[in-house]
């Protein structure tokens, strides 16, 4: 490696750090805030690396890659790390600024400021981290890229070296699958707008390459997946969970598509985004019209996936973020380098990325010490509770209905699959609740811990609530929770 090329590593990753630090609050050794999701997934890979199953162990409807990602940092530290998770946070990000860098230069952009731009685009949408988008993000740039080392110039003339980049393709497309379906939704989109490129002018044999090397690299990134899937007789269970219940998830009630997309900072930056990547289209237009269309139906992509839900959180719009970053990248190395613009151009992107960068980071550092507050005392009231579990019977406990936190905070695990959440999940399928009431009737947990006192949307399910009044005593509460054993087991 070149001095020049480990000056690059060494300022990519120094933004990095410095962004996870503020950015990733959830994870963050500043103080972390733990959060929902992100304690979620930390219950889920704690799990799995103490020999839970996949799915029919410990449940989300999140693609089997992300369970993977989850198991990585709990297996190496021993479970329930903020600190291994936000390593690897770093290590993700530090990669996706690096192929930003090299999407930059393909485009004659300054590596540097597309990495900054990147950064403040996807700044006010981390939602804490240690989310599906912010890994997926990895494998859609470098899918960008080899979209651009092939078609950069126009459709290829001949079919060299199109199998292994086009591989490339079809492998970053399943790994985007494979951590959530509807996050392969932008490279899917692409690919199958330059594979209609290459149809319509009779390019067969470039087409017949790249087909063959998409699908042996989806093959390539899947097997591995499906094999460890299949290990634990998980297979179909990850169908119905990453797949079927997924979509059932994104169907159920919220606010409508269209007043988000007119009238919140949503849709206002879901346009914003949709708008750097067709400005980048337009601005390649003439160099690779194939490469420009696919960019515009990439930026489609993008907005469904982030209008597919009806839950529209943040994070949700990162998914459109390299795209939108390789637009502003088209646009910039567009710039002639005799004009003053060369200069003004950049400096005024730079400023308006660091102001926002400044403004948002405040605003989330604000966020984080607001949410750590008392996180002490709810820590302690969790961990008073569990201390009451005889450690011969822990796995017999179920933290029911409960902020997801609560698990991370007593660093307990729970015996049934369906961990968090459960009216939740039930509304988008009543199996679910079915299957969690057979539980309580035939395998009931013998330790329970309860959120109590509060009103749920949707409430508690009426057969559940009976259960938990008939067949369980009361043994103590701490704060909000309390803690209740099965009668049989006194």
């Amino acid at each position: 490696m070149s001095k020049r090329q480990l000056c690059r590593a060494g300022a990519a990753l120094l933004m990095a750090v410095a962004f996870a630090l503020v950015f990733y609050a959830f994870t963050t050794p500043l103080g972390p805030s733990i959060g929902s999701d992100n304690a979620i997934y930390m219950t889920m890979g704690t799990a799995l690396a103490r020999g839970y199953a996949p799915y029919t162990e410990i449940f989300d409807h999140k693609g089997p890659l992300l369970f993977v990602l989850q198991t990585i940092p709990q297996l190496v530290s021993g479970g329930y790390s903020t600190l291994a998770l936000f390593v690897q946070q770093v290590l993700f990000l530090f990669a996706c600024l690096l192929l930003a860098g090299g999407v930059a230069r393909e485009l004659h952009a300054p590596a540097w400021l597309v990495q900054i731009l990147y950064l403040a685009l996807i700044g006010s949408m981390t939602g804490g981290g240690n989310l599906t988008e912010e890994y997926t993000n990895v494998f859609t740039f470098a899918g960008l890229l080899a979209v651009l080392r092939v078609f950069g110039q126009g459709l290829p003339r001949d079919a060299k070296g199109l199998f292994a980049r086009a591989g490339v393709l079809g492998a970053m497309a399943m790994l985007c699958f494979l951590t959530r379906a509807n996050n392969a939704l932008v490279l899917c989109a692409m690919t199958l707008t330059l594979a209609i490129c290459l149809l319509v002018r009779r390019r067969f044999a470039q087409l017949a390459r790249c087909a063959g090397g998409f699908a042996a690299g989806m093959a390539a990134a899947a097997l591995p997946v499906a094999a460890w899937l299949a290990s634990y007789g998980a297979l179909g269970a990850s169908v119905y969970g990453s797949i079927l219940h997924n979509l059932m998830y994104a169907q159920t009630d919220g606010v409508g598509r269209v007043q988000m997309l007119l009238h919140s900072g949503y849709g206002h930056a879901a346009i914003l985004m949709a708008a750097l990547s067709c400005a980048g289209a337009l601005a390649l237009f003439r160099r690779s019209p194939a490469l420009a269309l696919s960019m515009v139906a990439g930026a489609a992509a993008a907005g469904l996936a982030a209008f597919v839900s009806h839950k529209y959180y943040d994070h949700y719009l990162i998914l459109g973020a390299p795209l939108a970053a390789m637009g502003a990248a088209a646009v910039l190395g567009r710039l002639s380098p005799k004009s003053r613009r060369v200069r003004t151009v950049p400096a005024a992107v730079l400023a308006v990325c660091l102001l926002w960068l400044g403004v948002k980071g405040a605003q989330t550092n604000a966020w984080r010490l607001s949410e750590c507050e008392g996180l002490d005392a709810f820590t302690q009231d969790a961990q008073a509770l569990y201390a009451q579990v005889p450690e011969d019977e822990r796995d017999a406990f179920m933290a029911y209905r409960v902020e997801p936190k609560w698990y991370v905070a007593a660093e307990a695990l729970p015996c049934m699959r369906f961990y968090f959440l459960q009216e939740v999940l039930a509304d988008a399928d009543p199996a679910v609740m079915d299957e969690i009431v057979e539980t309580f009737e035939n395998d009931p947990p013998k330790w329970l811990v309860i959120y109590y006192n509060r009103a749920f949307g949707p409430p508690y399910d009426e057969r559940v609530a009976e259960i938990f009044d008939t067949r369980y005593e009361f043994v103590d509460a701490r704060g909000e929770y309390q803690l209740k054993r099965l009668r049989e087991a006194l």
